[in-house]
C-alpha cells in the first residue's frame, strides 16, 4: 500500500480536532481548590474552615501559709470530677511569684498538685506555672483546664450543579460533610491533635522472651475446657 501525503482537504478537519482536544485539556486542568498541590482532595479545603475554640475552666484558691485548706481540698475533688466528665487533658496550676502572699500561694499550689495526684490525675497531665501578680496583695492560685467547642462554616451558597463547563466542583462541595463530621466529635480537642498513647505493657513480653532464651515453648498451655472435640451422642 502506498502512503500518500496529507492533502489540504484532510488537514483542515485534523487541525480542528486537535484544537478541540487542546481546549478540552485546558478545561480539565483549570486552576481551583481541587488542583491546589497542598490539598489532597477538594474536601480538604473545608477542613481549614473548621474552627476549634478553647474556653478555660478556672478555680481560684486563696493563699494560706499553712497550705491547702480542707474546703479547698473538697473543692478540688469536684473540680477533678468536672475535668473527667469534660475529657480534658492538661490541668495547669499557676501561682503568683511576687507579692506578700507568694510564699503561701506557692505552698497551696504544691499542695493542690498533691491533691490532684491523690484524686487520680496523672502526673503528666499536671503543669506547674508562675505568673506575675502585678502588685495584687490577694493574688490567688489558679487551677484550670480548657474545654473546647467547634465552629463550623455556614453552607448554602448553591448554584446549578449541572453547570460545570469549567470542570470544577460546585462551591459547596464537601461543606456539609466537613461540618457534620466536626459537629459529631465528642471532644473537639481531638481535632487539634491525637491523644497521647499509654505506655505498652511489657510484662508478658518479657515472660515470652525468657522462655525463648531458655528453649521453652512460648505458646499458651493447653486447656481442656477449650478443647474443640465433639461430644459423643448418647443413644
Amino acid at each position: 500500500m502506498t502512503l500518500r501525503p496529507v492533502t489540504a482537504r484532510l488537514a483542515a478537519p485534523l487541525m480542528s480536532a486537535l484544537a478541540a482536544a487542546v481546549l478540552l485539556a485546558g478545561c480539565a486542568t483549570a486552576t481551583g481548590p481541587q488542583t491546589d498541590p497542598m490539598l489532597k482532595t477538594p474536601l480538604d479545603a473545608w477542613d481549614k474552615e473548621i474552627k476549634v475554640v478553647a474556653t478555660p475552666q478556672d478555680m481560684r484558691l486563696a493563699p494560706h501559709e499553712t497550705g491547702l485548706s480542707a474546703t479547698q481540698a473538697d473543692a478540688l475533688q469536684g473540680f477533678v470530677g468536672s475535668w473527667m466528665r469534660d475529657e480534658a487533658r492538661e490541668i495547669i496550676v499557676r501561682a503568683p511569684d511576687t507579692g506578700p502572699t507568694a510564699r503561701g500561694a506557692n505552698r497551696v499550689a504544691w499542695d493542690a498538685r498533691d491533691r490532684l495526684l491523690s484524686l487520680g490525675v496523672p502526673a503528666g497531665n499536671i503543669r506547674m506555672m508562675a505568673y506575675d501578680a502585678a502588685g495584687d496583695a490577694a493574688a490567688p492560685v489558679v487551677v484550670s483546664y480548657s474545654t473546647y467547642r467547634v465552629e463550623t462554616p455556614t453552607c448554602g451558597t448553591w448554584r446549578n450543579l449541572s453547570h460545570s463547563n469549567d470542570n470544577r466542583v460546585y462551591d459547596n462541595f464537601g461543606c456539609a460533610v466537613a461540618s457534620n463530621m466536626a459537629a459529631q466529635v465528642a471532644n473537639p480537642e481531638d481535632l487539634l491533635g491525637p491523644r497521647d498513647m499509654t505506655p505498652a505493657d511489657a510484662q508478658q513480653r518479657g515472660v515470652m522472651f525468657d522462655k525463648y532464651r531458655q528453649g521453652k515453648a512460648t505458646g499458651s498451655e493447653r486447656d481442656a475446657k477449650a478443647s474443640g472435640a465433639v461430644s459423643q451422642v448418647v443413644n
